[in-house]
């Protein structure tokens, strides 16, 4: 049964037939002040092939957890340089990626797209071209560049501090194609408190699908 699984903030586990993909795996570590996340903990994963890394910040880019989920799964672990070097993993696991770059690793197609997060040393988002086309966003404001994502799936960030908020994020998805859209990175922490009913009420071009932490769905 092939499905996305939501972790909470922008971490999902997707899987496509036998095949499991982690996106920005967090689980509320190394963050200060309060963390609003699922109950999920990394020995939970109990399978993952390849975990993508959209950029180095920690609630995307949890070093501790990534390290436990990729020696225990043998997953390999893409992301750019920054990312990648926060992570005390045995190199042989790692992969640095670059906006741009397509290539095709343990049967699965990935493409590397551009992400507009200043605050970021290197943030991309990705393509996943599989049974499904499914378009991670990472942290990212709204750019030009989104006129040339068509996919199955968006997930996009709502939270407004340093990615888009409600409002802008419902204004992309008129750059972008996507059948449905399933919004994330917002209410992990006090200052990205949104509502994604709001968000949905603004969409016009997808089907909205709001997921809280720890719910999947069938695709």
């Amino acid at each position: 049964m092939d499905y996305i699984h939501y972790l909470g903030q922008s971490g999902f586990e997707i899987n496509l037939g036998e095949k499991y993909i982690l996106i920005d795996p967090f689980f509320g570590n190394g963050i200060p002040g309060q963390v609003r996340i699922s109950v999920l903990k990394p020995s939970l994963i109990k399978k993952a092939d390849i975990i993508l890394i959209t950029h180095e910040h920690r609630d995307h880019c949890d070093p501790a957890a990534i390290k436990e989920i990729a020696e225990r799964t043998n997953a390999i672990v893409i992301g750019p340089r920054p990312a990648l070097d926060c992570i005390e993993l045995n190199e042989r696991q790692k992969v640095t990626v670059e906006v741009g770059d397509s290539f095709e690793i343990r049967g699965v197609n990935i493409t590397v797209v551009k992400a507009s997060h200043p605050q970021s040393k290197y943030p991309v988002g990705y393509i996943i071209n599989d049974r499904v086309k499914i378009y991670h966003a990472g942290d990212t404001y709204q750019f030009n560049e989104m006129m040339n994502i068509n996919v199955d799936y968006a997930l996009i960030p709502i939270g407004g501090s340093y990615t888009m908020d409600p409002i802008d994020a419902a204004n992309a998805t008129k750059l972008f194609r996507a059948k449905y859209v399933i919004p994330m990175h917002y209410n992990t922490f006090d200052r990205i408190m949104q509502s994604p009913v709001e968000f949905a009420h603004m969409v016009t071009r997808s089907k909205v699908i709001i997921m809280k932490p720890d719910d999947s769905i069938r695709i």
